[in-house]
């Protein structure tokens, strides 16, 4: 490792920590432990409605033009007091200390990422928090990602567990948007942009060009496989881990209301974004019109100058909104297309059961 703790070690073809922001990012490989680390955090928490998070530890590793993002540790963020307040300089205080005591201990304390749980896809909330971190994360670790846990979707039976990134060409566009004093990402900027040969220049940002997600991989080692296939095989809880009724319930009611709730909801939020940025755009336009007519050199300035002056309204959060209920629509439609195939499988069982 070098003075900043960056590790650059070379073994056989494998490249450790070399992976760069031009560099793609394949898979996320997660040890089972950090699994059950960031499930325990949530429950502790009390409240699946509540946002819990921490940081993710590990290396990325380089092979046979393969980058794999291995994480083997994590801690918790504490919850900002409703009192006090949790300041920015404590936070950084606390995970300093936290590396250091991870070092300390000989495990691996290269921050790669952060980690976050959801409540019906409320990660992707315009005023959350979701965005300016990754944005962080991505812009000092290349290769960091966001994983975000869902408890509700979990209770069903599976662990739904995801590995989100920044898009290259979202993190350019938001990088100009903090420059700009959250100025960018207006109609201009969102939209596609063509030569005079009709070719694209700039494919613009669309709710599909936000995120993208990166295969995760739970990995975990011969002792865990080992003690796990003698919990299945011999030991004494070998009866429980075959019972996952969960799977077999049949309850879609209060999912699905939620879901139509926030649905709803966040379609007049769109519209309100909508309502907000046509007037500030007409507003806006007028401004440059009356500065243009003044007598204060307003005729001479050109039209980019006009622009910097009195810039068109940000369309962000209008475009995060629009993921939002994209991501609604596609919760969903996999959870009704399970259902239907729960009941029909049900309805199959009782047949056979009438007809025997």
């Amino acid at each position: 490792r070098d003075e900043e703790g960056h590790a650059f070690v070379m073994s056989g073809e494998a490249q450790y920590g070399v992976a760069t922001a031009a560099t793609k990012l394949d898979c996320v490989q997660i040890d089972g432990l950090v699994v059950l680390k960031i499930i325990k955090h949530c429950r502790d928490e009390g409240n699946p409605s509540a946002m819990a998070s921490g940081h993710l530890l590990g290396m990325d590793i380089t092979q046979e033009a393969t980058t794999t993002l291995e994480v083997t540790s994590c801690f918790p963020m504490p919850q900002p007091n409703e009192e006090e307040g949790a300041e920015g300089a404590e936070m950084e205080t606390y995970v300093t200390d936290m590396l250091r005591c991870m070092r300390d201990v000989n495990v691996d304390n290269n921050t790669v990422g952060w980690y976050m749980t959801t409540y019906m896809n409320s990660w992707l909330d315009p005023e959350g928090p979701t965005i300016a971190t990754q944005f962080q994360f991505q812009d000092t670790v290349p290769k960091s990602v966001c994983l975000v846990y869902d408890p509700v979707r979990t209770s069903s039976g599976s662990v739904h567990l995801k590995a989100y990134r920044l898009t290259d060409q979202f993190m350019k566009k938001y990088k100009a948007h903090v420059e700009s004093n959250n100025h960018g990402f207006t109609e201009g900027d969102i939209k596609p942009k063509y030569d005079f040969n009709q070719k694209i220049v700039d494919e613009g940002i669309t709710i599909n060009t936000i995120f993208e997600e990166v295969p995760i991989r739970i990995h975990n080692s011969a002792l865990v496989n080992a003690m796990l296939y003698d919990w299945a095989c011999e030991g004494t809880m070998g009866s429980k881990m075959h019972l996952d009724f969960e799977r077999l319930d049949l309850s879609t009611k209060p999912f699905l209301e939620k879901s139509m709730e926030l649905l709803i909801d966040g379609i007049e939020s769109l519209r309100q974004d909508q309502e907000r940025s046509d007037y500030k755009k007409r507003d806006a336009e007028r401004k440059r019109r009356d500065y243009k007519r003044s007598a204060r050199g307003g005729e001479d300035a050109t039209k980019e100058e006009l622009q910097r002056m009195f810039p068109d309204p940000s369309r962000l959060e209008g475009l995060l909104t629009a993921n939002q209920l994209s991501s609604h629509c596609d919760a969903i439609s996999k959870f009704t297309g399970q259902s239907f195939s729960k009941l029909y499988l049900i309805k199959g069982l009782q047949d056979s059961n009438q007809q025997s």
